[in-house]
């Protein structure tokens, strides 16, 4: 039975001691053969730092203050535009989302090392994850990993190993995420 606090600290033996969060998000897996080779795995990489960025880009244009919280006419005006900017930005994304097949939004628990979603997939059996970790940016995360642990129909798959880079970026994205999970309850706590 998964662990019903969205921020839970210390996942599953399977997936180490890192940093998570719980989200509902699409996630699918395509079963590979084999792991794909390295130029494919650079056009991952590359393209899941673009992912990344997107969302940390819009993660943090969402945590900016409010125009009522602008000190200057100017500052009030830049928050507005900013606002419709990011208007723009989520109906684009839904439009997009619209005209492309999607996979299923499932309870994940992800962090830097792997993750854990409901499946059936063989302990072992390795594949491309595909997890889409904002509405508002269509392109998904899609990384091979594997299968290290079944529990019922909830799945435990450890990433492959990725680029400085990626794995930074990945870091910093589940850890801003558990931190605002955090803050979340405390703030629901204190009401």
């Amino acid at each position: 039975m998964p662990d019903p606090n969205p921020m839970t600290a210390a996942v599953s033996a399977p997936l180490g001691d890192a940093l998570s969060y719980d989200a509902a998000m699409p996630v699918s897996w395509t079963p590979l053969v084999a792991l794909p080779g390295a130029v494919r795995l650079e056009q991952f990489n590359e393209d899941n730092l673009r992912v990344l960025a997107a969302v940390a880009l819009l993660d943090e244009q969402r945590g900016s203050g409010t125009a009522a919280d602008e000190s200057s006419p100017i500052d009030a005006e830049i928050a507005r535009l900013n606002q419709k900017l990011n208007l723009v930005i989520d109906l684009l994304g839904f439009l997009v989302s619209q005209n492309a097949p999607a996979a299923e939004a499932r309870r994940v628990r992800l962090s830097w090392q792997g993750l854990v979603f409901s499946g059936e997939q063989p302990l072992g059996d390795i594949g491309l994850v595909s997890l889409r970790l904002n509405r508002s940016v269509p392109q998904p995360l899609v990384w091979p990993a594997r299968i290290v642990h079944v529990d019922g129909d909830e799945c435990h798959a450890r990433f492959e190993a990725f680029g400085d880079a990626l794995q930074t970026a990945l870091e910093r994205h589940v850890f801003l995420r558990h931190r605002r999970a955090i803050a979340g309850i405390r703030r629901t706590a204190s009401a």
